[in-house]
């Protein structure tokens, strides 16, 4: 039997925000890609969208604390149509945007991430022509406080012409309403009563007709159901949820699909038919198969829609007739390092079982591709193995089908090659120390403080603090705010030793909330001065290590609502060693 063979050179960039391999246009893009990005610099944290509804394929959306008090008309795409100066309003921290039944943007200038904000407010301007206009002027302006306690909040929606604010809270998220409206005239909101099973909000939306209502997170989606005229029934029932990665910011309907945006500019599109049948959303940091392929005389690139599959998108397939056929690629890491290998696969009637190989080597169980029904964009882990920096020889093959399936077809949209050497789980850690810069890690602590892990420091408000001992969560995360202190505006301190038995170039791998400086064995070897969330392996630090225990130090800022910490060194033989007390 002659066995088909399609051989795919590529280089992928490794690391959870891999770079995405452009698919054939014809195909379009399946909700787990971005359908676009925001290209004007000046969008740099979209925290609110909505879609306008008398100007077709327009969506508004604001950047959030710290920025101008600008809206930007964009495209779908994140193509700009036009910069709307808002006059008669100051973005001191501008959350989220909502849109009523006449044609009237609702600024959410709501953020409280100290929850002891007074100034809230929510101000309206007439939707601007995005095509002629240039400046939008506040019409009205509604100040309000919460009727208990003070919170965060970062959604907002109008029903009825009336706002709701959406709290952003870490143990529930509760919605609230203006009981009237009334300009510039304090309000106090009314509670219409907690989200089930939603928390930790930091972006809502509602349908036109008010009968769906959406909330996101950064890892989840939840969608309502009911009547329009009963939300705190609809906010009760059993929603439709969806966990995802897009690390979203603000959430708004398009008839019934969904539109997500998150701070790393990205904008999704989830159908209305993905989210009603609760399909799980792979991961966007995937090298699509479709747009390397390079044999269309050996492999066919199909559409989803032209398979029955009503979303955008594609798959290469291999109509295999028979066990033993495979798809072969060529694969050059970044570097040596440990590896987690997985593939975004499709299922169907006619799919049979797939094997992975690596360098010559099966790599986890097989995964029987057979399913009743066409499903595009199920995530398949097959497992970890070491990858060399040179090239690294993979193959997907044909071993057989369940006696269900009509054939031995494969389906691969995509696949995911990501860094899975251990994290470092425990730290001794030193804080909170003041800032007097935001704007800066070192203020007011420099030199670096002396490694005496017995000395005791004067920290925030004249408190005595001193090392102590920190383990990580279970996923890696270091949680600064747990472990040291929950007071913004501060900085503090992480260390740990790193054993390798022989002296050897490395990588380290880290992510901060926020700006971080790091010291390897006394030498500072990275900084970045930034505000954002911790996100695993971002920061990528090429590094010596010596002959048996290294010291790491960082100094984390925290400006903003979390404090914390991922780090790793690529550790692809698995010798690395960690600990806050090494032993010889």
């Amino acid at each position: 039997m002659k066995l088909s063979r399609l051989l795919l050179i590529l280089t992928i960039a490794i690391g959870n925000y891999a770079s995405i391999a452009e698919v054939p246009h014809t195909l379009g893009i399946p909700p787990w890609q971005p359908t676009g990005q925001y290209t004007h610099l000046a969008i740099r944290e979209s925290s609110g969208i909505v879609a306008s509804r008398q100007f077709e394929g327009v969506y508004w959306t604001l950047n959030d604390s710290g920025n101008p008090a600008v809206l930007y008309a964009t495209r779908l795409n994140g193509e700009l149509i036009q910069e709307i100066f808002v006059q008669g309003s100051q973005n001191f921290d501008w959350e989220a945007l909502g849109i009523d039944d006449h044609n009237q943007l609702w600024i959410g200038e709501i953020g409280n991430n100290s929850r002891l904000r007074t100034g809230l407010k929510v101000v309206v301007v007439a939707e601007p022509n995005p095509f002629t206009d240039t400046e939008a002027a506040v019409i009205a302006s509604y100040p309000y406080r919460y009727p208990n306690e003070n919170v965060d909040a970062e959604g907002l929606f109008i029903a009825d012409s009336v706002p709701y604010i959406v709290s952003k809270e870490r143990e529930r998220a509760v919605l609230y309403r203006f009981p009237t409206l009334e300009a510039d005239t304090e309000h106090v909101l009314e509670s219409v009563g907690e989200f089930a099973e939603a928390k930790w909000v930091t972006g809502a939306g509602i349908s036109e007709d008010g009968t769906r209502l959406a909330v996101c997170t950064y890892d989840a989606l939840w969608i309502y159901q009911g009547t329009a005229n009963n939300l705190a029934q609809m906010i009760q029932s059993t929603s439709w949820h969806l966990p995802h990665g897009f690390l979203g910011e603000a959430v708004c309907f398009d008839g019934y699909n969904l539109v997500l945006t998150n701070e790393a500019r990205d904008i999704y599109r989830l159908p209305q038919f993905w989210y009603e049948r609760e399909w799980t959303l792979p991961p966007k940091n995937t090298q699509s198969a479709a747009a390397l392929l390079t044999d269309a005389d050996e492999f066919q690139v199909e559409s989803y829609r032209a398979m029955g599959i009503q979303i955008d998108g594609g798959h290469v397939a291999l109509n295999a007739k028979a066990v033993g056929a495979a798809l072969n690629q060529q694969i050059e890491a970044e570097y040596s390092s440990l590896y987690e290998i997985s593939a975004i696969l499709t299922r169907g009637p006619e799919y049979g079982q797939v094997e992975l190989s690596v360098n010559g080597t099966v790599l986890g169980p097989p995964h029987d591709c057979y399913n009743p029904e066409r499903i595009a964009g199920t995530l398949v882990t097959f497992g970890t193995t070491s990858l060399n920096s040179a090239n690294n020889h993979i193959v997907f093959s044909v071993i057989g089908k369940s006696p269900e399936s009509t054939g031995y077809k494969i389906g691969i949209d995509s696949y995911q090659i990501r860094h899975d050497s251990p994290y470092i789980n425990t730290y001794l850690v030193l804080g909170p120390f003041p800032k007097t810069d935001i704007n800066t890690i070192d203020e007011p602590l420099r030199p670096e403080i002396a490694l005496d892990f017995e000395e005791t420091f004067e920290g925030v408000d004249g408190k005595t603090i001193r090392w102590q001992e920190a383990t990580t969560e279970a996923d890696g995360y270091l949680d600064l705010r747990k472990n040291i202190s929950v007071d913004p505006i501060v900085v503090g301190y992480a260390f740990t030793y790193v054993y390798t038995p022989k002296a050897t170039e490395s990588v380290l791998l880290l992510g901060s909330d926020d700006g971080i400086v790091v010291w390897l064995n006394g030498t500072e070897i990275h900084r970045n001065d930034v505000l954002r969330q911790a996100i695993p392996d971002e920061d990528v630090i090429p590094c010596q290590l010596k002959t048996g225990w290294n010291t790491i130090l960082c100094k984390i800022d925290q400006d903003h609502v979390g404090w914390g910490l991922y780090m790793r060194f690529a550790d692809a033989d698995g010798v690395l060693k960690y600990s806050t007390h090494p032993v010889e």
